[in-house]
């Protein structure tokens, strides 16, 4: 989506308010690197070896739920958060963790069904019932209720924020819970930081830990290197709490390369000594608030045939 403005937006009045982002800007900022884990003894040692350099939290991609306790081991989980993602049961992986741990155990049913055509359990409502036991069992600070809306990237921003919109709504996360929203950079500078920021205005129930992915296709060119560092840029200064940037390549350096640029962003370019720095910029609010009103037609769409699940239920394309 293009927002239909000037290069440069112009105010609508002498005052304006300012729009509620809802909760505060996160006070801590993450760098998160990605980890699978199928070999568990390795991925931590890979795990650890990227904290000593510069990653302040670690999404592991768990295969087997008794594999928590041996990917974490020597992690401090209440300092550096967790994200474990797979298909896992929620009181074997809480009996694993820390009682302050940190982070978000991202079971998402609803991407997962889009993805696979299968519901985790086999249906959605015990899915649905899987999260509400991890609502109970989880440490506290941990949220149970996750939405990988970067599965619509290829849809545009709009597609992303309603997805995300919708299918929290439908896991309906227990309150005071934390919840992951997972974004994808789109080609669009200020798009992207809009996007963050429309996602804090469509979804305020909760504590909002959004993780803003930057990916692409492998490659040796320089330019791409800058070209993730902005998008990078853009989503840290829309909001996000987590930067998850994907190395360029396989290669040792570029992975060295995609933390260090997160920490540029987060510590070194004092872009971040004020919550919302882009707030206040008539173009960036302006988009924020349409593609936050398009997601909201969007979701009211899928209502009208009956949600987001029903239609992934009955194995209904929702795009058209």
């Amino acid at each position: 989506m293009m927002a239909e403005l000037p290069e440069l937006g112009v105010p609508s009045a002498a005052t304006q308010t300012l729009p509620d982002f809802g909760t505060a800007a996160p006070a801590d900022r993450m760098v998160t690197v990605d980890v699978d884990g199928s070999d568990p003894k390795k991925a931590r040692e890979t795990a650890l070896e990227a904290l000593m350099d510069g990653a302040s939290s670690i999404l592991f991609w768990v295969h087997r739920t008794n594999d928590v306790a041996t990917l974490t081991r020597g992690i401090d989980s209440s300092i550096a958060p967790l994200h474990l993602v797979g298909d896992l049961d929620p009181e074997a992986v809480a009996a694993q963790l820390q009682a302050q741990s940190l982070g978000l155990l991202n079971l998402d049913p609803i991407e997962h069904k889009a993805r696979s055509g299968q519901w985790f359990t086999g249906s959605w409502v015990d899915d649905l019932a899987r999260l509400r036991r991890a609502d109970v069992v989880l440490p506290q600070a941990m949220g149970a209720v996750v939405s990988n809306a970067c599965f619509a990237a290829a849809q545009g921003a709009v597609a992303q924020l309603a997805w995300g919109l919708a299918s929290l709504e439908a896991m309906n996360p227990a309150p005071g819970r934390p919840v992951g929203l997972v974004l994808q950079a789109t080609d669009d500078y200020f798009e992207t930081a809009a996007m963050a920021q429309a996602a804090r205005l469509l979804w305020t129930r909760n504590p909002l830990w959004i993780v803003g992915r930057v990916a692409g296709s492998p490659s040796e060119d320089a330019a791409d290197l800058v070209d993730r560092g902005l998008q990078a840029q853009a989503f840290a200064l829309g909001g996000c709490r987590d930067l998850w940037i994907q190395p360029l390549n396989d290669s040792p350096q570029a992975a060295r390369w995609a933390r260090h640029q997160a920490l540029v962003l987060y510590y070194e370019s004092g872009l971040f000594r004020h919550d919302y720095p882009l707030r206040g910029s008539y173009l960036i609010d302006e988009w924020t608030a349409q593609l936050a009103e398009a997601a909201r037609s969007q979701v009211a769409a899928w209502d009208a045939r009956g949600g987001l699940v029903q239609l992934l239920d009955h194995n209904l394309d929702p795009w058209t």
